[in-house]
């Protein structure tokens, strides 16, 4: 019971109609207009909407790492010294390597969020031993 319940000409109809759209030229679609003007105000729509879909793409994003930031900060419970204090003993530590970096050129979200990488790093090289 999921038959169509159009009627078989309209697809053939629209199918049809298709065809001869198809079949005209565009000098007889577009007489009487000025083209270059046509493709100005095509171009023109076409480059507001993709700033729009960049501005859109952005504060998403945005939103994303508000969300991330907050997370963790959230999840670590350590202090802002004492995770210094860790990336500190880190950098010198041979398992791992970290950019150089100066931790007081850093903001405290990022300072937590490499502190957070790099203890998921140690858990997860951990379980893998």
């Amino acid at each position: 019971m999921s038959a169509s319940r159009k009627p078989e000409f309209s697809s053939s109809f629209l199918e049809s109609y298709m065809h001869e759209l198809m079949a005209v030229s565009d000098d007889e679609v577009l007489e009487g207009q000025d083209v270059n003007a046509i493709n100005e105000r095509a171009n023109a729509r076409i480059a507001v909407a993709g700033r729009e879909a960049g501005r859109r793409r952005l504060a998403a994003a945005r939103v994303r790492l508000q969300n991330q930031d907050r997370a963790v900060a959230a999840q670590s419970s350590a202090s802002l010294e004492e995770i210094k204090a860790y990336l500190r003993d880190a950098a010198n530590d041979g398992r791992v390597t970290l950019a150089a970096r100066q931790l007081s050129d850093m903001s405290e979200a990022d300072i937590r969020r490499l502190y957070s990488q790099l203890t998921q790093l140690q858990e997860d090289q951990g379980e893998n031993e």
